[in-house]
């Protein structure tokens, strides 16, 4: 279960896999969404490894201190959470926890029966300490935590019930409707290797509260001096650090190359959760034409296919390479994000005349095959809480030119670029999309930049490797960039990306958009629990967004994926991180690799 984005907030209203869906593409006619499955476990057995391409390597794995979705695709399998949200029905399911929380009336207090039979994959038993732990981590306003933190500044404690170390109550400062969410997805890091001096105990709930609203680490050595540690990348890199619960565990990380997963051989809950591959393997192949060769080379077992060429033409016979293609809607959507500070983009009137001078489809047609639909919101195409209102804004190169001209753009000089004078000095309207090496992502902004040629803006880009493209972006070092989120299956709250506050240091805000009225509703929102009421304050936020444009909502589309064909009880859910390769096995007459 993932709450945060890369990761977003979506209810999902209906499965790709309940009824056929279709997909029409430029070339190839109709490609089918590949449908969710009846399991195939039968005569299941152990062994075989499943090789994952990926474009870079994880920022971190320690899931407190971490945002990005390469990371989250892997620490999934190591760590685990209280509750998890079953794949098919979206419910929410025990994990950690013996059964969902007692809720208090106020909806102020979450209490949690622990499991007494879960151990770390090093045999140290877990229990509630290890919650608190984890909590304090999170509220440290030092530690690099800030997208989850968000979802953690109404919680005022965390304590044992009467020092039962096996029941846990969460004590709220006030209500959030989603709350149980939030508390339940935690991915719990262990108190007995990160915190063998008890340091953490020192930190009151209070002073943790207090330091978040100071900021001043000078008045907090001992909480700056402790989230130094955490976020150091030998917390999140060494596999004596990286130790979890879950079915897998670290077993090495070859910066840039691969990053190795191991069987947990203590693993606690091996009934219900399948594990069959010995290895999980996660490659890094930058160049997505490589990938693709060392899939029909049979050097790659999974992989996510980015340039839609590939998908729909350059591998029309996966069958002939032991190969097989699925396509799989999942909550996700593609956005140019403006740098809503910066001089040029900070009239929305300018943001709308770009979002009006991209033409969406003909892009949707020319590098996604058609694979893809216009978007005009951040709410996931399949959420209820989707407002179906808003018009859809037209590619209108006219338009732009009027909306550039009313915000004081215009050709002063007659060298074919806009300009205005800001701060007294005359501007031309010229700026840099910084982009990662992503190629798809590359021909998109390259006909981007065309069209915006049409209207006297000079637009260039600038491409950097995955960690420092990530860096600038966090750090707000970027005039615009194109980029995607991650939703999740869970019901919607957009606080952590939309809030102002969340444009304060590494946010996910980091296109700094901010709007009082806009902050007002995803506040409601937040402790609301009368759903028609949630939708009522969703849609009306969804028009203001709209209205300001402080990005250019572009598409969402299915993920493409190409994998070996020698795996049985491949199951392509409706979800983020659909495949769940822990679920895959392998023949015996057909493992590749035998430890």
């Amino acid at each position: 279960m993932r709450s945060a984005p890369v990761i977003l907030l979506a209810v999902l209203v209906c499965s790709c896999g309940r009824k056929k869906e279709t997909v029409e593409t430029k070339r190839e006619g109709i490609v089918e969404i590949s449908p969710l499955k009846p399991t195939d476990t039968t005569g299941a057995n152990s062994g075989d490894w499943v090789i994952k391409q990926e474009m870079s390597d994880a920022e971190k794995l320690n899931p407190t201190v971490t945002n990005d979705a390469t990371a989250s695709g892997i620490t999934l399998y190591i760590f685990e959470n209280l509750l998890d949200i079953d794949r098919v029905t979206y419910e929410l399911v025990p994990l950690l926890a013996k059964s969902l929380p007692v809720i208090s009336e106020d909806h102020l207090s979450y209490t949690f029966d622990l499991r007494e039979d879960v151990k770390f994959s090093d045999g140290h038993p877990f229990t509630g300490e290890d919650i608190i732990f984890t909590v304090k981590v999170v509220k440290n306003p030092f530690t690099d935590a800030q997208a989850q933190r968000n979802y953690f500044l109404d919680v005022k404690s965390v304590e044992l019930v009467d020092g039962n170390k096996y029941k846990v109550r969460f004590n709220m400062s006030k209500p959030y409707f989603r709350a149980i969410y939030s508390l339940g997805d935690l991915e719990i890091i262990p108190k007995h290797i990160l915190d063998k001096d008890n340091a953490n105990d020192g930190f009151s709930w209070e002073e943790l509260d207090e330091a978040q609203k100071s900021m001043d680490p000078k008045k907090y050595p001992d909480m700056q001096k402790f989230a130094d540690f955490i976020n150091s990348e030998e917390v999140s890199r060494d596999s004596k650090y990286v130790v979890g619960t879950g079915p897998y565990m670290l077993d090495k990380w070859i910066t840039g190359q691969s990053i190795t997963l191991k069987r947990n051989e203590n693993y606690w809950n091996k009934e219900r959760t399948p594990y069959y591959a010995d290895k999980i393997i996660f490659k890094t192949i930058k160049d997505q034409n490589a990938a693709v060769v060392a899939a029909k080379n049979k050097e790659i077992d999974h992989m996510e296919v980015i340039q839609p060429i590939d998908f729909v033409e350059n591998v029309k016979d996966p069958a002939q390479f032991g190969l097989e293609k699925a396509l799989v809607i999942e909550p996700s959507y593609n956005y140019i994000a403006w740098n809503n500070n910066t001089p040029l983009f900070s009239d929305k009137k300018v943001r709308l005349a770009l979002s009006h001078a991209i033409d969406r489809q003909s892009i949707i047609d020319k590098v996604v095959f058609g694979m893809g639909t216009t978007i005009q919101s951040h709410i996931f195409i399949k959420s209820k809480f989707l407002n179906t209102d808003l018009p859809k804004i037209e590619y209108n190169p006219e338009r732009s030119k009027q909306l550039l001209a009313e915000a004081g753009w215009k050709d002063t000089d007659g060298d074919g670029i806009i300009d205005k004078v800001i701060n007294g000095k005359k501007t031309d309207f010229r700026f840099t999309f910084v982009n990662n090496t992503n190629p798809k992502r590359k021909k998109v902004l390259l006909i981007v930049i065309e069209q915006l040629k049409q209207l006297g803006i000079e637009a260039n880009m600038q491409e950097y490797e995955w960690s420092v493209f990530l860096d600038k972006v966090k750090k707000h070092q970027f005039d615009a960039c194109f980029a995607g989120w991650q939703l999740t299956a869970i019901p919607d709250d957009p606080y952590q990306i939309w809030h102002s506050s969340q444009s304060i240091g590494e946010g996910s805000n980091y296109f700094s958009y901010n709007n009082p009225e806009s902050d007002k509703l995803l506040e409601a929102n937040r402790v609301e629990f009368d759903e028609e009421k949630r939708k009522e304050i969703l849609n009306k936020w969804q028009k203001i967004v709209y209205d300001d444009q402080p990005v250019t909502f572009l598409w969402s589309e299915p993920v493409r994926y190409l994998n070996s064909d020698r795996y049985r009880n491949k199951r392509w859910y409706a979800y983020p991180d659909s495949p769940l390769m822990n679920e895959w096995w392998v023949p015996s007459s057909r493992q590749l690799y035998k430890n």
